[in-house]
């Protein structure tokens, strides 16, 4: 980590908040590249798919929105980290990793802890070092993930 983002990273606060402002949100999901939250339809949507999620833990340097996450859960036998993103001017800060852990910390007593995200590498490298496993890669048990995404093949 550089001189620079060890100040930024001591400025981060990382709260359980759900209720953040329509602005920035969508400044932050553009910010990497997440469209499908702020096109069409669904840009009228992120606000409510936030409210509902039923844990929302975000990252504010000052008043700024710079990192988020969300997760949908029964609070029993299954938790699914649906989004977690950091605005890339502060990713490689350790930001990732705080929204992350607050997230496994609320449901470290769910015995299925779940999440899906695009094949690359640096995503892989993040959440195998967080604990988790590709399934692919599991070796007492063989999984099969099914989805239905509008507007994927």
């Amino acid at each position: 980590m550089t001189e620079e983002q060890e100040f930024k990273a001591s400025e981060i606060r990382i709260i359980v908040d759900e209720h953040i402002p329509q602005d920035q949100l969508l400044r932050l999901y553009e910010s990497v590249g997440w469209f499908a939250y702020t096109t069409g339809k669904r840009r009228s949507e992120l606000a409510t798919a936030i409210r509902k999620s039923s844990y929302v833990v975000a990252a504010w340097q000052e008043n700024r929105l710079i990192g988020l996450a969300r997760c949908l859960s029964d609070d029993s036998s299954i938790f699914y980290l649906q989004d977690i993103l950091v605005d890339p001017e502060f990713q490689r800060c350790g930001v990732g990793r705080r929204l992350f852990e607050a997230c496994i910390h609320r449901y470290e007593h769910v015995r299925a802890k779940v999440l899906m995200t695009d094949d690359e590498e640096r995503q892989r490298q993040f959440y195998q070092a967080m604990g988790f496993t590709n399934t692919k890669d599991l070796a007492s048990q063989t999984l099969n993930v099914y989805v239905d995404i509008e507007g994927v093949e």
